[in-house]
């Protein structure tokens, strides 16, 4: 893998078009042709669906946008390190997050700037399953997300920084939003957002599939990511259940506890402190912004 397959990869990534990237790149287009395929032979997969008459990206080529961007700052920060020969060498810390996360992180990580002032932080918002390979193998330090969404890795840490009731989500001065707790009963004529049983945990499953079951499709919308879901909540669509994170709570939102009770654990994952001082600071910086008391190993 080299930095012009990488370079190649992104132009036609950005313009869906090989012609339009080999502009850009000021090299023929079979050129372009050769460095895409013989990245993708390396890889192992496919990264464009290629027709006659269009280009897009597979669901790896998607994924692999992140990868190749920061190979490639990677390398211009090793040019860079050796060319003005730095004293000081540049501390880079990878977070794993989704995008509401990223609310709350520039608190982190100016706390972790004032202990590492060499930090380069980089964050990573591809889908869930990704970023959990990505952990495995070791391409990012830490992960957020709740404690099952994925299945218990023997090589793979948890650290819970709150409890998240599961919550029944719906814009400011909505009917419902002055109550004290929803029941099934109150959501009966309401149209709910949820996400697709695929992506969906099973204690938020758990308390999604009676609210919806025996409804029409029309009162159902079925989205891929929170992201989406929250969008049509605010847009007055219908109302979601959700696990209630206070730092990443929306103002134009009103919570309100679901009568179920049942919360789910939210928090980091890891693979180990071992040698890991920045890893183990920001684990004690997180806990402390959610009000916890974190153990080191």
């Amino acid at each position: 893998m080299n930095s012009t397959q990488l370079n190649c990869f992104l132009a036609v990534a950005d313009s869906l078009s090989f012609a339009r990237a080999s502009e850009r790149l000021h090299i023929t287009q079979p050129a372009v042709t050769h460095q895409i395929n013989s990245l993708e032979s390396e890889l192992g997969v496919k990264l464009f669906k290629r027709t006659t008459r269009t280009v897009e990206l597979t669901k790896e080529g998607f994924s692999f946008i992140t990868d190749a961007k920061s190979i490639l700052n990677t390398m211009a920060m090793a040019k860079m390190r050796f060319a003005v020969q730095e004293k000081i060498e540049p501390a880079p810390f990878f977070i794993g997050c989704g995008l509401r996360e990223l609310v709350f992180l520039p608190d982190l990580i100016h706390s972790m700037f004032i202990k590492y002032p060499n930090l380069h932080p980089y964050t990573k918002t591809i889908p869930f399953p990704a970023l959990m390979s990505q952990l495995q193998n070791e391409s990012i330090d830490v992960l957020f997300g709740l404690q099952g969404m994925t299945k218990p890795r023997q090589n793979c840490r948890f650290l819970e920084l709150t409890k998240a009731p599961i919550v029944c989500a719906m814009p400011k001065g909505h009917p419902l939003s002055s109550q004290k707790k929803i029941e099934k009963k109150d959501l009966h004529n309401q149209r709910i957002a949820v996400l697709d049983t695929s992506n969906t945990m099973p204690q938020v499953l758990s308390v999604q599939s009676p609210l919806i079951s025996g409804r029409h499709p029309a009162d159902l919308y079925y989205c891929e990511t929170a992201e989406e879901i929250l969008l049509l909540v605010k847009a007055g669509m219908g109302i979601t259940c959700l696990p209630d994170i206070l730092p990443i709570r929306d103002p134009l939102l009103a919570y309100v506890p679901l009568a179920s009770g049942i919360s789910v654990s939210y928090g980091l994952f890891y693979k180990t402190l071992r040698d890991k001082s920045m890893l183990r600071d920001f684990l004690k910086i997180a806990s402390d912004y959610f009000g916890g008391c974190f153990q080191s190993e």
